[in-house]
Order: structure tokens, then sequence, then C-alpha cells
């Protein structure tokens, strides 16, 4: 079995209507890439802002951590719901 595009798997990390943010995303989905470059913290970010751009994802809410940085968390959207349906 091949592994989906980080996208996807990212998107279906939310099927269950848990709220996530980058960091807890890429703890999920790092096992299923390993060594791969691309499976890193910033490309999460900028991915799981792409899925809220196109209305798959929602912006919860967000946070500054302990060291000041903007912290995102984000939920699927009814319409993101819809789309990963088919693919899983």
């Amino acid at each position: 079995m091949t592994t989906p595009p980080l996208k996807m798997k990212i998107a279906q990390m939310f099927r269950f209507c848990e709220a996530l943010n980058a960091q807890a995303v890429l703890e999920l989905v790092r096992d299923q890439y390993p060594g791969e470059a691309y499976c890193s913290l910033p490309v999460i970010e900028e991915l799981l802002q792409s899925l809220k751009a196109v209305g798959i994802l929602n912006e919860e809410s967000s946070y500054l951590d302990d060291a000041g940085t903007l912290v995102s968390v984000y939920r699927i959207s009814e319409y993101g719901l819809s789309k990963i349906e088919g693919y899983e």
C-alpha cells in the first residue's frame, strides 16, 4: 500500500473533528514519512494554511506559546469532511 500525499494525510488527521495545531499534526504523521525532509514543522504549517485557504480547515483559535510564537489551532470544516470522505 502506498502512502498518500502529505497534504491529503494531514487533512485525514482531522477526520474525527479534533482540533489540532501543526506540532500535533507533525507528531501524528512523522512516522509515516520517515527521512522525508518535507515532513517538517514549517512545511506542515504551510500545508495547514493551504487547507484553510481552500475551506478544508477552519482556524479555531490561536495563542502564543512559551517562546512567544503564534500557534494556530485548526478543525475540519463540513466541506472538508465531505471532501476527504471518498479518500479513506
